[in-house]
């Protein structure tokens, strides 16, 4: 069946459904979740952009959106979906090689993966049409040396991965083929991010220097920003460009990081470097001194949406070869991405100074106000009387907002608060990274996120007026923040 109920979480690092879920909202999803499967393409403009509905109908249900939140998330999408359309001909093992990069056999491709994940366990299909070098870089195939599966997955801003990585978390072969159809469709963009001897048997090449553990991204990230090389890079680049012209500099600087994928306790902790640094980068990367948070960054907002299903693909794949390559293939990707925007500076000092319930991070909630009975603690005057746990406020708001990538980020965050919100300052102290003003890094990273983007996309719930994400090529009128 490729659309069963939901499944429980993989692991005890993935997040967990929260309160709320019901037979009717549930019977819903399935309903709509397949509609989208057999009308819908991936893409639902000529551009390239991508169809969002699984996500969004996802995240409303596994927050305990009701049916009705569920039909108006419907409706809104159903608006602007392209339909898809038949292909010119079936994909086979023998012609899926043929027409890979081609948006006209997508069709075909979804009916060749469901197959699959209908016919086989999901871990064997993601071994051997993402991560089997033959799917990759297969040199007996004349003119075709760079089939580039794996490439293609982290491609469109990463979106195939997260389709799969959802169909991973929620057990639905359905997405998982969608995903691997919408990397089949993709271009594959210059290999000098993946380079073949990452799916090598051997260790990858590490520069003499480089101590046996690697280096941690934190330093990777500070090494990069002094790196005058990158001074040229402007928002204005095409990220196809950033491959071609400075792949193999983001690549040596990746190969510091190390990750060898057989101990559960380093993929933990890796996974643990890749979430921070991306948190980071997003919030840090909208972050102006002096001025607070300026610019939620659309394509940088992806690094923080994307992260949420590494623990479920560690989760699901056995081979530590795959999971380091999967890891190490995300750094360099999130690397990039961050170089593209113009490597915004990250100065934690600055972002961490203010207090966490500050009106620049997570203000009161506005009027009208609920007023607390006498009995309430601590005290019926006091701001965590109307709630003492700002994920509420934050969760409430995002379920109702029309954006379809915001209940998604703040579902991510809230998971991070709650795995990560205990760690300390000084866990990545100077001692261990070079990341100037780390040492102040600690598990209110999250919610700091979280608020200043709650602020920033508007709280409809409270009867601010819905803003776009900086620079989201849907809406034209988002580019005005950048001014």
């Amino acid at each position: 069946m490729l659309w069963p109920n939901p499944g429980s979480p993989l692991t005890t690092e993935a997040p967990v459904h929260w309160p709320g879920i019901s037979p009717a909202s549930t019977k819903m999803l399935r309903g709509y979740l397949q509609r989208d499967y057999q009308e819908h393409h991936a893409y639902f403009n000529e551009r390239g952009f991508h169809n969002h509905t699984p996500f969004h109908l996802l995240v409303e249900w596994v927050l305990g959106g009701t049916p009705p939140h569920l039909t108006a998330i419907w409706n809104q999408h159903l608006k602007v979906e392209r339909k898809q359309f038949a292909s010119p001909n079936p994909i086979t093992e023998e012609t899926f090689f043929d027409h890979l990069g081609d948006e006209n056999y997508y069709q075909a491709y979804l009916y060749f993966f469901s197959d699959l994940v209908l016919r086989k366990p999901v871990e064997r299909v993601l071994e051997e049409w993402l991560f089997d070098r033959g799917v990759n870089f297969d040199c007996e195939k004349p003119g075709a040396r760079e089939d580039g599966m794996l490439n293609r997955l982290f491609a469109g801003v990463m979106h195939p991965l997260i389709y799969v990585g959802y169909g991973l978390e929620f057990s639905l072969p359905g997405l998982v083929a969608e995903g691997l159809a919408q990397a089949a469709v993709h271009k594959n963009a210059t290999s000098k991010l993946l380079p073949q001897y990452m799916f090598a048997t051997s260790p990858p090449p590490h520069p003499s220097s480089t101590r046996s553990r690697g280096l941690h991204a934190f330093t990777i990230l500070a090494r990069i920003q002094r790196d005058r090389r990158f001074d040229n890079v402007t928002p204005k680049f095409k990220f196809d460009d950033i491959h071609k012209q400075y792949g193999e500099d983001i690549q040596r600087y990746a190969n510091e990081w190390v990750v060898e994928g057989v101990s559960e306790k380093e993929v933990k902790e890796k996974v643990r470097e890749l979430v921070f640094l991306n948190v980071m980068i997003y919030a840090m990367g909208g972050w102006s001194d002096g001025k607070g948070f300026r610019y939620a960054e659309f394509t940088l907002m992806h690094l923080v949406t994307s992260s949420i299903t590494l623990s479920s693909y560690m989760a699901s794949l056995s081979s530590p070869s795959s999971k380091s390559i999967l890891l190490r293939a995300y750094l360099s990707r999130s690397l990039a991405y961050w170089i593209s925007r113009g490597r915004p500076i990250l100065s934690p000092r600055s972002f961490f100074a203010s207090p966490l319930h500050s009106p620049s991070t997570i203000p009161n909630i506005p009027n009208p106000k609920p007023t607390p009975n006498p009995s309430a603690f601590p005290a019926p005057t006091s701001p965590d009387a109307l709630t003492p746990n700002p994920w509420l406020q934050i969760i409430q708001s995002a379920l109702v907002h029309p954006d379809d990538h915001l209940g998604k980020f703040q579902r991510t965050l809230a998971y991070y608060g709650a795995l990560y919100g205990g760690v300390e300052g000084g866990a990545f102290g100077r001692g261990e990274t070079e990341l100037e003003g780390c040492e102040v890094v600690d598990g209110t990273l999250f919610l700091r996120a979280a608020g200043v983007t709650m602020l920033r996309m508007g709280r409809v719930r409270e009867g601010e007026k819905s803003e776009y994400w900086t620079n989201d090529p849907n809406f034209e009128s988002s580019f005005a923040s950048l001014t």
